[in-house]
């Protein structure tokens, strides 16, 4: 130690502070403190001591203190708490560095490349180091009243701080890193120059890669209320770029039997508030794993207006202390495991406050051609080619959607494009598609679902049919159409409340004969009971021409359809109910595939006998033929085929056909 008093300065070197870590065995832990300090010092050096004032013993008044090269050594003895008095704990801090002093006034206090570590007493692990860093303090004061004094933070009126690195750990291994960090307490801003997270499977497993950030900046910092009353303030948290890493699948599912929640040794997330206004991440990337069967465009990251008195609430429940949050992200996409499709999302944004999910587009493209896709297939197999435009998912439960639950109001469809197409040269899969009606399938959803309504608006459905007989497709379109769906559920409460599923639908059948109907699934049972029923308006039978020749080898040469009107009931086995068919003057051909010029031909003989025995009118002589038709259901079906093998079996036995 060295005192010039002419010239006001002094030094001091080879600093030790050392804790007495013996009074720990003999105290209680509710009475030892938070924490504990050892602390070495290279140098000190005060310059600009006003010795006389100092001499009197009760002002110590300079203009800077230097000190250099401090290691500092924390040990965390027990968590912090709320209700910790830190106007009281700072008072008694002030006392102690004034000891018989009335007053210390320095105009800059510089702590040149300040080291630190932070250490849990009792087991030992580690909990921070701090790298290289510099801290620079002006105006500092302490006194009996500058404590209360809001203007002021750690002593002082500005405070600027670099750090080069900082590293918290989980089981003594590198969780977080953080380096160049930059403070500015008048500026109320902090920056920081990168961040890496690694994520840890196990207790003892390597490290995975989970983040990378850069240009973070925190503005609008309110470092008095983070001192004195442990409330974390910020006006804005942005980052300018962010990279988040897909964990190894394998590992995911062993560190769901293995993981476990990290201490928090030093007591930081259940005892510090939040208050936030704005958090904006413009651009977050998202790295996939190499084994990886989906990538992620860019995302944003947009959250308003955050408040909670403790950091774990937040944790745990994000939503009840947010206002606002937003997450969009431009592009989402994956292929089908048996490498048949690939999914395609655009566009989608979910926001909190609206409670609601909006896509641009959802698209299900298929890899290959419908021949290609054909010929790979071993068994009869359907090849869907969707586009999904302007879906809305509107009053969302936001809680049930953290929890994995998809609740809401309303999913509105603007747009939808659905072509399917069927090789019927093929042989059909031995495979049961029991327990496959649309219920059926939502129920074995593990995402539990509950919307109130749904509606598909400007829908065009096209299904082709590749027959054997004929060597040709018949082509049927569904145009014009929309669809109304209520109760959209596989929650047991939500269907002991509602046990039906009704969709309600309008359409254009080839694009210009009008349908409407409903199907009503009931959700109850494991039988797979339903009910449709459905009115077709007056239509020049020509027009199903379209599908009669490729599909039945029929040719429709005259006739009008004035009505045709079904109620059905079914279940997974069959169908069965009322058909009334409307029409008169209904004559047909009865047609040939011929095996040589391989063209469709009318079979002479045939199409006169069929002409007498196919009763052409219907009401015939003032009588009407209602029938009630049934059939059975071959399990290797779908739905749709048991419905449109009831309406043909009707309008098979209205005709008088076999």
């Amino acid at each position: 130690m060295k005192f010039d008093e002419v010239i006001g300065q002094a030094y001091l070197k080879n600093i030790h502070i050392k804790p007495d870590t013996n009074i720990i065995k003999k105290t209680k832990l509710e009475d030892l403190p938070y924490i504990l300090l050892d602390i070495t010092i290279k140098s000190i050096k005060v310059t600009g001591v006003q010795t006389d004032k100092a001499l009197i013993g009760e002002q110590m008044i300079g203009d800077s203190v230097v000190i250099d090269n401090p290691d500092v050594l924390v040990y965390f003895l027990k968590p912090l708490q709320k209700q910790t008095n830190i106007n009281a704990e700072a008072t008694n801090i002030y006392e102690d560095i004034l000891g018989n002093l009335k007053r210390i006034q320095v105009g800059n206090v510089f702590i040149n490349n300040i080291r630190a570590s932070g250490v849990s007493y009792f087991d030992k692990e580690k909990d921070f180091t701090l790298g290289s860093s510099n801290i620079h303090l002006a105006d500092v004061l302490i006194d009996s009243a500058s404590n209360f004094d809001t203007s002021r933070t750690l002593f002082c009126k500005q405070a600027i701080l670099n750090i080069a690195s900082f590293i918290s750990y989980n089981n003594n291994r590198p969780e977080l890193r953080v380096s160049n960090v930059n403070y500015s307490g008048k500026g109320k801003a902090l920056t920081i120059g990168g961040i890496s997270v690694n994520r840890f499977e196990s207790d003892n497993g390597d490290s995975i890669k989970l983040l990378q950030a850069a240009g973070l900046s925190l503005i609008g910092l309110n470092t008095n209320e983070i001192v004195k009353n442990k409330n974390i303030i910020v006006d804005s948290i942005d980052c300018f770029s962010i990279t988040l890493y897909e964990p190894p699948v394998k590992k995911i599912r062993v560190a769901e039997k293995k993981k476990k929640p990290h201490a928090d040794t030093t007591g930081f997330r259940h005892v510090y508030s939040v208050d936030m206004k704005h958090l904006g991440f413009p651009k977050v990337n998202f790295v996939s794993a190499e084994k990886s069967n989906y990538k992620l465009g860019n995302i944003s990251i947009k959250i308003n207006e955050v408040k909670a008195d403790e950091l774990m609430k937040l944790q745990d429940h994000p939503i009840d202390y947010t206002k606002e949050a937003q997450i969009s992200c431009d592009k989402i996409s994956f292929n089908s495991k048996d490498g048949l499709y690939t999914y395609v999302i655009n566009n989608a944004t979910l926001n909190s406050l609206q409670k609601q999910l909006n896509i641009a587009s959802v698209i299900v493209k298929p890899l290959l051609s419908e021949k290609a896709f054909a010929n790979k297939a071993r068994f009869q197999k359907d090849r869907y080619d969707l586009l999904l435009k302007g879906i809305a998912l509107k009053n969302i439960d936001m809680k049930n959607l953290l929890d994995k639950k998809i609740f809401a109001s309303d999913i509105l469809v603007a747009n939808t494009s659905l072509k399917i197409y069927r090789d019927l040269t093929k042989p059909l899969s031995s495979k049961s598609k029991v327990g496959n009606y649309p219920p059926q399938m939502l129920k074995k959803f593990d995402v539990p679902v509950n919307i109130s309504n749904g509606a598909l608006s400007n829908v065009f459905i096209q299904y082709t049919e590749h027959e054997k007989i004929s060597d040709s497709s018949g082509v049927v379109t569904f145009e014009n159409s929309s669809l109304r769906i209520a109760n959209i559920t596989n929650v047991d409460s939500a269907i002991r409340k509602n046990n039906a599923t009704t969709v309600s639908f309008n359409s254009a059948i080839l694009g210009e004969i009008p349908v409407k109907g409903q199907f009503i699934f009931y959700l109850t049972g494991n039988g797979g009971n339903f009910a449709v029923n459905g009115h077709i308006s007056g239509f020049d039978a020509l027009a199903l021409n379209k599908v009669a020749v490729p599909m039945a080898l029929m040719r429709l040469n005259t006739g009008t359809v004035t009505a045709i009107d079904f109620n059905f009931k079914g279940n997974d086995s069959s169908a069965k109910g009322d058909f009334v068919m409307k029409y008169n003057n209904l004559k047909v051909d009865v047609l040939k595939m011929d095996k040589d010029s391989k063209e469709i031909k009318k079979k002479g003989l045939t199409s006169l006998l069929a002409n007498v025995i196919v009763k052409n009118n219907n009401p015939d002589n003032g009588n009407i033929r209602e029938k009630d038709p049934s059939s059975r259901r071959d399990i290797h079906k779908s739905f749709f085929n048991l419905i449109w093998k009831t309406i043909f079996t009707g309008m098979k036995e209205t005709l008088g056909l076999p």
